[in-house]
């Protein structure tokens, strides 16, 4: 792993990061410095590698553009920009590396200000052919029910039988997206997971990690959907509104609409998490494993969210 990055030798073992929900990540220390060292949970399918090379795109044009952000490690011999394939027990697993950010996890900062700029500066990014956000079409409650009833004979009956539990929530989302238009929202290429867990605090300054989602999204929609997980209250929540606005952000209209994104999010999240958990994705077996638990957490997000629509709806009048 060090020399794939040209990293330097490393001093003692890689240290385990916790805290990941997607990916594995260590500490790695080397003669040459400190690194985040991140193993993706990756599918080796076409759309996947289109997805990473989008998200590689942003991390580039955030580090130009001077985002408060770890700087990514290009490896000596790439297998796409900034991965690296290595042989880990004899088939190939990618990584990426960053330089390590000596930071601290938000607690009592207050960094509302901060997170509404820092959204109004991403979505200025200098970015040219920015492809639609809503490329995948969400699978219907019908195809939830297919992929339930053909789940392998190994699969959980407890795991079964709460994602079935939660069907409900799938379908009302689902007819909530399929009616909002998305004429008129504003097409961006972003982070599209800026939340508490993704910013550290180093020397005073919020630093924005974790960029392995980046790509397109509708500014409205990430906005309001960062805003929320900062502030989950009114006046935390119009705070964030008003620094993006003050930094040149595009006011967000009320309506279903502004909060489609939350749902969109928890709704596609949970259903690749069951694919996944389902082995319809060729992944490894401890991926596989981690996907349940992540699935049952997206679901009971998407109730939640369901369940606040109409209050969230009012703070933005």
């Amino acid at each position: 792993m060090s020399a794939a990055f040209d990293l330097g030798t490393p001093i003692g073992d890689p240290e385990p990061v916790a805290g990941g929900g997607s990916h594995l990540m260590w500490r790695l220390t080397t003669t040459g410095g400190t690194w985040a060292v991140k193993r993706l949970n990756r599918s080796r399918e076409p759309w996947w590698l289109e997805d990473y090379l989008e998200s590689t795109r942003v991390q580039e044009a955030a580090v130009r553009a001077g985002v408060s952000m770890p700087r990514p490690v290009p490896p000596l011999d790439p297998a796409a920009p900034l991965l690296a394939d290595v042989e880990v027990d004899g088939e190939p697993v990618s990584f990426l590396v960053h330089e390590w950010c000596p930071g601290t996890a938000l607690a009592g900062e207050d960094v509302l200000d901060w997170v509404g700029a820092t959204m109004a500066a991403l979505h200025s990014l200098p970015v040219a052919g920015i492809p639609a956000p809503l490329r995948y079409p969400l699978d219907p409650v019908a195809d939830w029910e297919d992929w339930l009833d053909a789940a392998p004979a190994s699969t959980s009956p407890d795991f079964l039988a709460a994602v079935r539990a939660h069907l409900p929530d799938v379908g009302r989302a689902k007819a909530i997206l399929d009616r909002v238009p998305t004429t008129g929202l504003t097409p961006v290429f972003t982070h599209r997971d800026v939340k508490r867990d993704n910013v550290l605090v180093a020397a005073g300054v919020p630093v924005l990690v974790d960029w392995d989602s980046a790509g397109p999204d509708f500014a409205e929609w990430e906005l309001t959907r960062t805003a929320l997980a900062f502030a989950p209250d009114r006046d935390g929540f119009r705070r964030v509104l008003r620094s993006y606005l003050d930094a040149g952000g595009r006011p967000v209209e009320p309506g279903e609409t502004a909060f489609s994104g939350v749902l969109h999010g928890r709704l596609s999240g949970a259903a690749w998490m069951l694919w996944r958990a389902l082995g319809h994705r060729p992944v490894s077996a401890p991926e596989r494993a981690r996907s349940h638990g992540h699935a049952l957490e997206l679901l009971d997000d998407l109730r939640r969210s369901l369940a606040l629509l109409a209050e969230w709806g009012d703070w933005l009048r």
